[in-house]
């Protein structure tokens, strides 16, 4: 019963998100009011440095419109910002989940859970996700953020994506991830630049 559901599930999936890309493919492409690299290098005594490109295969990989990869250092402590955003998601070109892409080199998942989290736009969710590897852990934080909403699920954003496509609306969507050192305070590091990260997102869609 539960793999009848499922595969009925990603049918419906496979056929709306085929339908939705044809709808975009018909309509305008929408532009982000301030572009990602307007995000302050400065966030409340938080200084950014520019990580290098991503290679060029990688790049290719994701998919994304654009995209922003920062180093942000404070007081010894460091954690790296994450954004690709898509301007119109097609089939076979939506956002990769970190579930998915971030295991490996050594690297073992051991906890993932979801968080509530108290941001200028109200109470969202986010993702957590804690890695292991030869004694070592990094906590990484993510979500799906669009113009209208923030979400942890990745369904959810995919059903969302369907929606706001056939209803004509902007599928403008974004994948956020803040990654820190698994140390003594890495999760309130992650979390107060989980807020701020998406009160500039925010911003860059135009709120």
């Amino acid at each position: 019963m539960i793999q009848d559901w499922r595969w009925w599930t990603s049918c419906v999936l496979l056929a709306g998100t085929l339908v939705a890309t044809h709808l975009k493919d018909a309509g305008p492409t929408p532009r982000l009011a301030r572009p990602l690299d307007a995000i302050p290098l400065e966030l409340e005594g938080w200084r950014g440095e520019e990580d290098p490109p991503l290679r060029q295969e990688i790049a290719a990989s994701l998919g994304a419109t654009a995209y922003l990869s920062r180093t942000y250092r404070r007081r010894g402590r460091t954690a790296n910002l994450f954004i690709a955003y898509y301007a119109n998601p097609r089939a076979g070109e939506t956002m990769h989940s970190p579930k998915h892409c971030l295991p490996g080199g050594g690297w073992e998942p051991i906890e993932l859970a979801t968080l509530p989290l108290e941001t200028a736009l109200g109470r969202v969710e986010i993702n957590k996700y804690v890695l292991y590897r030869a004694g070592d852990q990094s906590v990484v934080l993510y979500w799906y953020q669009t113009p209208r909403r923030i979400m942890a699920s990745e369904f959810e954003s995919k059903l969302w994506l369907i929606w706001d496509t056939l209803r004509m609306s902007s599928a403008a969507s974004s994948i956020v991830r803040i990654t820190t050192p698994g140390l003594p305070g890495a999760l309130e590091d992650g979390l107060e630049l989980s807020r701020l990260a998406i009160s500039e997102l925010a911003r860059c869609y135009g709120q």
